[in-house]
């Protein structure tokens, strides 16, 4: 027992060191970014906006409260949650994107009494128990262990606090192919989460999981298509009727898993 907790500690060291490796050295949000811009329609397709929306509420209800920017990488929604008038924290392992997250909000004339970024792994994180009303992350748990991390994320969160995470899924075979062929975009270590990793992600012993959303089962293929033949028609008829045919699909449990995203919506038991 003691030999396999050890070999465990050192696997996920090791993780930890690829991970920020592949963030501080060779910068692959930067590559992801430019991915999507070329193909810019997989940022604006309905369900995806829609999905959007629920975080950026989120922020817009956050005056006053503590928020964790779980994976802040350079500082963009701690930036929302700061204009928000949320106590913002942020933890990232990349020192690299600390200090930009750090520059971004001066830049943006807050002073550093208004946050809190610091490099941290985030399986453990160093903050009081019960200290946070709210920690968000966008495509942070795929690159953890999602286990150890939602343990750490509960122990720091406050009774009924919330946790709001947009995670990508592993099993449509489109995205599959399109995930193959770009794989600059991402760390080796990073695992969308399959249908089989779904069921047992959240505990329901520690969680309530409330109004989870899927996005992109219809749509984020489609995306990747009209970017290249519609390219200045974000709006297109082709992801509008994608979207109506996506949202029926939706409804049965098998489709939900072959979509690009999952919004988790999780309360604190």
């Amino acid at each position: 027992m003691i030999l396999r907790i050890t070999l465990l500690f050192i696997e996920l060291n090791e993780r930890v060191g690829r991970e920020k490796k592949s963030h501080t050295e060779n910068d692959v949000l930067s590559e992801s970014l430019r991915l999507k811009n070329r193909f810019h329609h997989i940022l604006t397709y309905p369900s995806y906006k829609r999905m959007l929306s629920e975080l950026e509420n989120a922020y817009l209800n956050s005056k006053s409260l503590k928020v964790l920017d779980y994976g802040c990488g350079k500082g963009l929604d701690s930036l929302q949650l700061l204009k928000s008038g949320a106590k913002t924290f942020g933890i990232d392992i990349s020192e690299k994107y600390i200090e930009l997250s750090k520059q971004l909000a001066i830049k943006n004339n807050f002073n550093e009494t208004d946050f809190n970024f610091q490099v941290m792994d985030a399986h453990d994180l160093k903050f009081e128990n019960n200290s946070f009303d709210l920690v968000i992350g966008r495509g942070m748990l795929h690159h953890l262990d999602a286990n150890i991390a939602l343990k750490s994320i509960h122990k720091v969160l406050k009774p009924n606090g919330r946790a709001i995470f947009i995670e990508p899924l592993a099993d449509n075979p489109l995205l599959k192919l399109f995930r193959a062929l770009t794989p600059k975009a991402r760390t080796v270590d990073e695992a969308p989460f399959s249908r089989t990793e779904m069921k047992k992600l959240i505990d329901p012993e520690m969680w309530n999981n409330k109004d989870t959303m899927y996005c992109g089962l219809i749509s984020a293929p489609t995306s990747v298509l009209t970017s290249i033949v519609l390219s200045k028609y974000p709006n297109n008829i082709l992801l509008k009727c994608s979207d109506k045919l996506e949202i029926k699909l939706n409804k049965h449990d098998f489709f939900k898993y072959l979509n690009q995203y999952v919004l988790f919506n999780l309360q604190k038991i």
